[in-house]
Order: structure tokens, then C-alpha cells, then sequence
């Protein structure tokens, strides 16, 4: 397989860049057209309401910028890779504790560290981005917690909110 170039990785992460934009964007102007009680419905989604869905998301973010740091200073090694094992414990434990924020505290939250991962993202040198002496290159990791993963979450949200709405008989 040829190295990628320099110019080849910079235009992925710009794509990615967008992408990561676009998939909040998106996930946030859903979440405006719902009713602040639906959004805070316990067990709406399976065990999760649509704001633990969030905090879960926001949760990603933070572990991405920690993985996205340890690149920065050369520690990719030190990097924990997720089992199903350790997902669901840090899903149960970020979630749970972000149980005990606000609505409006988790979106700011969102905001605040979504902003944070572009930019320590875009800051990473270029030839980061497809190093071979990393576990999982950050071409091959990054789109799921980037911008995959909130959209499948986002698309189970708008099943869940379209099966709650009542169908108007033709």
C-alpha cells in the first residue's frame, strides 16, 4: 500500500474536519425540534433519555481529545483501545455522571469540547494523521467517534421520535 502524502492527508483532514462539523450540526438541530420533556424521557433509548445520548457523545469527544493528546506528545502507545468490555463501562460511568448536569450545561459542554477536538485535531502534523507506528493511524479510528458513531446514535434518535408521533390516516 503506497504512504500517503502530505497533501492526501491534509485534504482527509479537512473532509474530516467537515464531516465532524456536519455531524453535530445535524445531531444538534434534530435535538432543537424536540420538546425539552422528550429530551429528558428516561429510557427513551433503550436505557439511555436523548440528553444521557448526549452526554454520551460529549463523553467520546473528551475521550478523543485524551487520545488526540497523547499523540501530541509522541505517547500513542499509552492509548486505550476499546473492548465491548471497557466501552460499556465508560459509558456507564461518563453517562452516569453526567446524569447529575442540566440540559443547557451538557449542550454547552458539547459545544465547548466539540471545538476542542477540531482544533487539537487540525493542530496534529499531517504526517500524524496515517503514522504507521500507532496501534490504529488516526485515518483509520478517528471517523467512528468523529462523526459515525453520532450518526447512527442520532438516526436511532429520529426512529424513536418518528415512531412516537401519530400517523395521520390518508
Amino acid at each position: 500500500m503506497a504512504t500517503p502524502t502530505s497533501a492526501s492527508l491534509t485534504k482527509w483532514r479537512r473532509n474530516a474536519v467537515r464531516q465532524i462539523a456536519a455531524s453535530r450540526k445535524s445531531t444538534l438541530a434534530f435535538v432543537a425540534r424536540l420538546p425539552e420533556r422528550e429530551i429528558l424521557r428516561p429510557r427513551t433509548l433503550d436505557k439511555w433519555s436523548v440528553k444521557d445520548l448526549l452526554a454520551h457523545l460529549m463523553s467520546c469527544d473528551e475521550e478523543t481529545i485524551r487520545r488526540l493528546r497523547l499523540i501530541e506528545r509522541g505517547r500513542a502507545d499509552r492509548i486505550l483501545w476499546f473492548n465491548m468490555a471497557i466501552a460499556n463501562r465508560f459509558n456507564a460511568r461518563t453517562v452516569g455522571r453526567a446524569r447529575r448536569l442540566s440540559l443547557a450545561a451538557v449542550l454547552r459542554r458539547m459545544a465547548r469540547v466539540r471545538a476542542d477536538l477540531i482544533t487539537r485535531f487540525q493542530r496534529l502534523p499531517a504526517t500524524a494523521l496515517a503514522d504507521p507506528s500507532h496501534d490504529y493511524t488516526v485515518q483509520s479510528w478517528l471517523p467512528v467517534p468523529g462523526w459515525s458513531h453520532e450518526r447512527d446514535h442520532i438516526s436511532e434518535a429520529r426512529a424513536w421520535w418518528r415512531s412516537r408521533r401519530p400517523q395521520i390516516p390518508r
